[in-house]
């Protein structure tokens, strides 16, 4: 498990070794540390997630079983990713892709796929930021702002600015 912190922002690795085992504990001790108010407040929308060891993988990570069992589990004790991934890149489509059903193939619908996201961010996703958004004092606007920008990720993608 890496964690790098540079200025401003902070990657989360998750090795494969992590994954084939299953073992979310070195993870969730570390995404847990963001879950204190200043680290929250700091690291809002700062942070990204990356998978390590499968590059020689000719299959996307979320077509995976075992990657998207270990996400699953991670959300299962870490539903704030709304809240602190990145919009500008594409660690949170990762982590609703693994979440959400169908992954995302060609052959899947959009529609059924962009569904499973909404069910997922009304039930679990923005409950659980809308949650620590008011641990952390956001004010309602800046929770609407925050939701706005997820709404734009999902519906135009990754925002490069």
């Amino acid at each position: 498990m890496n964690a790098t912190a540079q200025p401003n922002f902070f990657e989360v690795g998750i090795s494969r070794q992590q994954i084939e085992s299953g073992d979310v504990s070195g993870v969730l001790s570390v995404l847990s540390d963001l879950l204190y108010k200043e680290a929250a407040t700091h690291y809002r929308e700062m942070v990204d997630i990356a998978v390590q060891g499968y590059d020689a993988n000719a299959r996307e990570l979320t077509e995976l079983p075992e990657v998207r069992a270990f996400i699953k589990k991670l959300d299962d004790e870490f539903p704030y990713w709304c809240y602190f991934l990145s919009k500008r890149t594409a660690g949170l489509m990762f982590v609703l892709s693994c979440l959400c059903s169908p992954y995302r193939i060609p052959e899947a619908s959009d529609d059924i796929w962009r569904n499973s996201i909404a069910e997922y961010l009304t039930q679990r996703g923005l409950p659980a930021m809308n949650a620590l958004c008011e641990t952390v004092g956001c004010s309602e606007s800046e929770m609407m702002a925050l939701t706005d920008r997820i709404t734009n990720y999902i519906v135009r993608g990754v925002d490069p600015s």
